[in-house]
């Protein structure tokens, strides 16, 4: 023990010059972007917002433009705050920015191979081609008939249920589905093995999530192999009792279709697809190592935008849903009556209904603009990080042109640092846009209608992330979302819930954002490049729309039975 003390001497001694170093020959500031003013040393840290991040992001961006700049001890952050300057940079030049910054303690939980965390090159090419090849928009209109089921399933539980049960209900829905296109299993009990699998994907990711940026470990990833009672390596001891479980995650489905194609049982699905394409003799262990990423990298899309990278998760949007439906009962009856108007009463409305469903359609996308969770299955909420600078790339920016101006950064006098340097794209600012979008922080989905019937409105094209980052299953997320919104619309009647002393529940419009905390107030390195967005905890009560509606429900599951 007598050595520790000298050990961490020179570690703080050395980690103070290199940040020393970094601070005077790192980077000139002469052509960064606008900020709030930087304290010396610690820059912008002690001005963090623990709560509320895109909020305050949002308020900062009219004060300092659309895109900012901001820094904290090793670590720079650039905010993009408007769809043109997100647009600016991920869609046109998105080839040099859709790195991933490296996240050592996350490695070691062994989420390594997930297309989140995974930095831009070609394996991460790779692992998107395999994605598309299954969650391309033609492979996905194969799914409508098991979606159809899953959205019945949903209006059915929602019916039947308590109101505590409500989260587990949509949580099943997305999960159904996604595992049924991953590893051919279809989801029949509260127990099933792929639920419990959620609710680990969950569980290990949000231990994940109490490890604060910045730690001994990202600085100094040597640690790691020393012994937990070593000071620094706390996190790395959590991240190493939970690697078996993570483990389990990727090994299992696949381990489980090898088996099923052995005794001729297997059914279709992205796993069995893969293994037939090459041959369970000839597969090598690199194979077998990549189809076992990319199956994980979808199941923890199901309970996770969100939390993490493919869509906002299903069971999140569909929660935004719920509490649209309470706070604005107005536009739930209008969807209702045009349900009613097009499909009848005898019915439960299919995907081939979309097109004459304008109003159904504006809920569908309003959901995606009022409060921006993470899209279906994993996805993105208000935040977007993608690194700038890596030890491939260098940070190139040029002079700000106006503080109004979004596209502020240009590839003019390119600069070459070795700071980290990060880019946040905050959805929500971009969803509050008053230049775009009137009365933004309210739910109207007539806003998307032509005039003068509506407001002419655009949707929100960022719904589903930019650039190379985009969300590789923003099709079947569309899908998803839009069956079950219609069908809990033409079963279900969503109301205030009653308390125990038989008054009106009024719930908050407020969201959670997941994460943000641990990636802002401690961000050295950001933690979680979309953390997860929800409403709080509320209320609400759920009953049969009309006296046929579970019978409705029930017909329509028994005609779908087989798919």
């Amino acid at each position: 023990m007598s050595l520790i003390l000298p050990a961490l001497t020179i570690c703080v001694a050395g980690a103070t010059l290199v940040y020393l170093w970094r601070q005077k020959w790192g980077r000139p500031s002469t052509f960064l972007p606008p900020g709030p003013h930087r304290d010396p040393l610690i820059g912008n840290l002690r001005q963090m917002p623990s709560d509320k991040v895109p909020l305050i992001f949002h308020e900062w961006a009219k004060t300092y433009g659309d895109v900012m700049y901001l820094k904290v001890p090793g670590q720079a952050i650039v905010v993009l705050d408007s769809l043109r300057a997100a647009e600016d940079l991920l869609e046109k030049r998105s080839a040099i920015y859709s790195d991933r910054p490296k996240f050592p303690v996350y490695e070691l939980f062994g989420w390594t191979c997930t297309l989140t965390m995974m930095p831009y090159g070609k394996k991460f090419s790779q692992y998107r081609q395999m994605h598309h090849s299954y969650l391309n928009r033609e492979k996905c209109a194969d799914y409508k008939p098991m979606q159809l089921v899953e959205a019945r399933t949903l209006a059915n539980n929602l019916l039947t249920l308590p109101w505590d049960q409500y989260e587990n209900a949509l949580s099943r829905f997305a999960t159904g589905v996604i595992t049924q296109i991953v590893a051919g299993h279809r989801i029949e009990s509260e127990d099933d093995i792929y639920l419990r699998m959620s609710k680990m994907v969950l569980e290990s990711l949000a231990r994940a999530a109490q490890v604060p940026a910045g730690t001994a470990i990202d600085f100094f990833p040597f640690l790691e192999h020393f012994p937990s009672w070593f000071p620094g390596t706390r996190y790395a001891q959590m991240a190493r009792e939970w690697r078996p479980t993570v483990r389990e995650l990727h090994t299992f489905p696949v381990e489980t279709v090898k088996k099923q194609r052995e005794e001729g049982v297997a059914t279709p699905s992205f796993i069995l697809t893969h293994l037939d394409a090459v041959g369970t003799s000839s597969m090598t262990e690199e194979y077998e190592q990549d189809l076992q990423g990319n199956a994980a990298a979808m199941f923890t899309a199901v309970p996770v935008v969100s939390n993490l990278k493919e869509t906002e998760k299903t069971w999140g949007v569909l929660s935004v849903f719920l509490l649209a439906m309470v706070l604005y009962p107005d536009c739930q009856r209008k969807a209702q009556q045009e349900i009613e108007s097009v499909i009848g009463a005898s019915r439960l409305p299919e995907f081939e209904d979309r097109a004459k469903l304008p109003y159904v359609e504006c809920i569908y996308e309003e959901l995606f603009r009022w409060n921006p969770g993470v899209p279906l299955g994993r996805m993105v909420p208000d935040l977007s990080c993608i690194i700038f600078n890596s030890p491939r790339q260098r940070y190139h920016t040029g002079a700000c042109k106006t503080t109004h101006t979004a596209g502020c950064l240009y590839p003019q006098a390119p600069l070459s640092s070795p700071i980290s340097v990060h880019k946040l794209t905050f959805r929500r600012g971009m969803t509050l846009d008053p230049e775009i979008y009137s009365n933004p922080t309210e739910f109207v989905p007539e806003r998307y209608l032509p005039q003068p019937i509506g407001m002419g409105e655009p949707h929100f094209s960022g719904k589903f992330g930019f650039g190379r980052r985009i969300c590789t299953g923003q099709y079947l997320a569309a899908n998803s979302v839009w069956i079950a919104v219609a069908t809990i619309l033409a079963t279900c009647r969503i109301t205030n819930a009653i308390d125990e002393k038989g008054e009106i529940i009024v719930p908050e419009n407020a969201m959670t954002y997941g994460l943000m905390r641990y990636c802002i107030k401690f961000a050295f390195v950001l933690l979680l490049t979309r953390p997860d967005s929800h409403p709080v905890d509320f209320r609400c009560a759920i009953e049969p729309r009309t006296p046929q509606s579970k019978s409705l429900v029930m017909e329509g599951l028994h005609a779908e039975a087989e798919y």
